[in-house]
């Protein structure tokens, strides 16, 4: 018995080697196909000719390459010192006036013209949605929030008026004004 089992092992083996080698001559078979298209391939684009353009299709080529578009510049307009962005929303009905104020950390706009900050006053900054037309910008990290009410408002209107949603606001007549100003030095890049 111990005879046969070995003639079992040895036909497995013989069987196996045979087909590693089968897979490594396909293997190889492929490899050898694919260089000589990629050869022949080479070859074909090498030996053909082109033809010469036509005149007025070379002028268009040359016209289409002379003429660059027009490139866009934009300018990035930030406040240089932080805390120096705030939003500020108005609320008024009648002869009443609240103040909700935001500062943000720092902010930015990006306009497409170059700004004319001639008569910029740094000690009142600039209500930047007002100002300048622009498409982009951001506001980073809101951090400080306060609330300015006439004096002869009660405490308990207050709170009851610091409870409400703008929505809510809105249905008992109030009117929201909204004002974004950048004060103290600004920074303007090009971008």
């Amino acid at each position: 018995m111990p005879v046969k089992a070995k003639k079992a092992t040895a036909k497995k083996a013989k069987k196996a080697k045979k087909a590693n080698t089968l897979a490594v001559k396909k293997t190889a078979k492929k490899s050898a196909a694919k260089k000589s298209r990629a050869k022949t391939t080479v070859k074909k684009h090498k030996e053909e000719k082109r033809k010469p353009a036509k005149k007025s299709l070379k002028r268009a080529a040359n016209k289409r390459a002379t003429q660059k578009p027009a490139e866009k510049t934009a300018w990035k307009i930030s406040p240089e010192n932080s805390q120096s962005v705030v939003e500020i929303d108005i609320w008024k009905k009648d002869d009443l006036k609240i103040e909700f104020l935001k500062v943000y950390r720092s902010g930015w706009i990006i306009v497409d013209q170059l700004p004319d900050l001639s008569g910029y006053n740094p000690d009142q900054g600039i209500n930047i949605f007002e100002e300048f037309e622009f498409d982009k910008h951001q506001l980073h990290d809101g951090s400080e929030e306060t609330s300015i009410f006439p004096n002869g408002l009660p405490a308990e209107e207050r709170e009851r008026l610091l409870a409400l949603s703008e929505e809510e606001l809105a249905d008992e007549g109030w009117t929201l004004e909204s004002v974004t100003r950048f004060s103290g030095p600004l920074l303007v890049e090009q971008v």
